[in-house]
């Protein structure tokens, strides 16, 4: 049967598409339809990187994407970054808050932050507890794991929010809350009932900003009570930071000071801000610690009270601390407490023998009870110096008697690398 032109017509209008069915970044099914007089999809916030709140991936630019105050300035990695200072520091001897905290900035960042480059960087971790049947079980730290292709890592929370966390002076400047979610698999445990931890930061005009945790969790979603692990957010540092073209990086184990040192130490090779040290910098302590004075009688030989000692600090499990490069903020303070060993005694003496000029064994074998270690603090100063003093703190004798001070042996820093994770 022939046609005519007015019924070819409507049956290419039956087939035409009229609509668009496409997901965004979170799986969710979304439906678009023709807008306006002209009948297109307007797909352009499909392409922008997602149509849902939360974005915190995505953009026109996979290296740099953005996601709204929360964004991807740059790689730190690549040396993107620069210009980091310090203002503020979480106490670490102060219990942890996940409460609305004011805190005031230790530079001056102008009533609009537009005197510090580009924004301020958030270096965070999580507080993780542990829920069973809705009691509230053990409270650990859990650090972050920032990956694009969200695949979890045992022993982190990780993430496809871009970290560390970077927020642009304009957003800042508004002084309204911008909400940071913490988003991603986490560490992949039920996927039943999930809500992303939150980062609520509100800069005010008087050279405070005020933070916030809200409470994000993955559990099994029993109405009689839940099993799976709550999520705070906890500020440890915020810094300035500014944007650069990338700078070439400087090979894995690369020498940036080699020798006997403590105190102020000033690497080569650096950057000023330590934009190009591969993912941080390896520190390697001496072999030895020393102390010039005896801790007991009973442990100076007689009539000799001005000899040297030392013992291998590997009894100590002292060998190399890593520094990452995201800590390598100009004023940051870096505990790595966490990276020594303790032990109950210490033994293995030797002293020096002025005589003899040399190191001999102390016979008898001398155990010492370890108390603590003390200066275990970095400090990163510009223009590649880095500050450090190690003091041991051994405080007994093998016979219990204290001596009239706690005596520190002192260990200096021998060699300082670049490493690559």
């Amino acid at each position: 049967m022939a046609t005519n032109k007015l019924t070819e017509v409507a049956g290419l209008v039956a087939q035409a598409v009229m609509g668009a069915k496409v997901k965004d970044k979170d799986g969710n099914a979304k439906t678009v339809k023709p807008t306006g007089d002209d009948n297109l999809l307007d797909l352009t916030d499909i392409v922008a990187g997602g149509s849902t709140g939360g974005n915190t991936g995505g953009g026109t630019d996979p290296n740099h994407p953005t996601a709204g105050a929360d964004y991807y300035a740059g790689s730190l990695a690549d040396g993107e970054i620069t210009e980091r200072y310090l203002l503020y520091q979480r106490d670490e001897s102060v219990a942890e808050t996940t409460a609305s905290k004011t805190v005031t900035l230790l530079r001056d960042v102008g009533s609009k932050f537009n005197m510090v480059g580009d924004g301020a960087t958030f270096l965070v971790h999580l507080q993780r507890t542990a829920m069973a049947k809705g009691a509230k079980g053990a409270v650990t730290d859990i650090e972050l794991n920032y990956d694009s292709n969200n695949a979890a890592k045992n022993g982190y929370f990780t993430t496809t929010s871009p970290y560390p966390i970077y927020i642009k002076s304009a957003d800042l400047a508004t002084k309204k809350t911008l909400a940071i979610p913490i988003n991603g698999i986490g560490e992949s445990l039920s996927g039943k009932n999930v809500k992303a931890p939150q980062l609520n930061v509100t800069f005010n005009d008087n050279g405070t900003m005020t933070f916030e945790s809200v409470t994000g969790y993955d559990n099994d979603g029993n109405s009689a009570g839940a099993t799976g692990a709550n999520y705070e957010v906890i500020v440890d540092v915020i810094a300035t930071f500014s944007t650069q073209p990338a700078v070439a990086q400087l090979p894995p184990s690369v020498n940036l000071f080699s020798g006997s040192a403590s105190g102020d130490i000033t690497l080569t090779g650096p950057s000023n801000y330590f934009e190009n040290v591969m993912d941080g910098i390896e520190i390697t302590f001496e072999q030895y610690a020393i102390v010039d004075r005896a801790i007991t009688d009973a442990f100076d030989a007689p009539g000799n009270h001005n000899f040297k000692y030392r013992f291998d600090v590997s009894k100590l499990g002292i060998g190399t601390i890593r520094l990452a490069k995201e800590d390598l903020i100009i004023g940051n303070k870096i505990n790595f407490l966490s990276q020594l060993k303790f032990l109950s005694t210490v033994s293995g003496f030797e002293y020096y023998d002025n005589g003899d000029d040399r190191w001999k064994s102390y016979d008898p074998q001398q155990t010492i009870k370890f108390d603590s270690f003390d200066n275990t603090i970095m400090t990163i100063k510009q223009n590649g110096v880095i500050n450090l003093g190690l003091n041991i703190i051994l405080s007994e004798d093998d016979s219990g008697v204290v001596g009239t001070a706690k005596t520190p042996f002192k260990l200096n820093v021998s060699k300082v690398t670049t490493y690559k994770d």
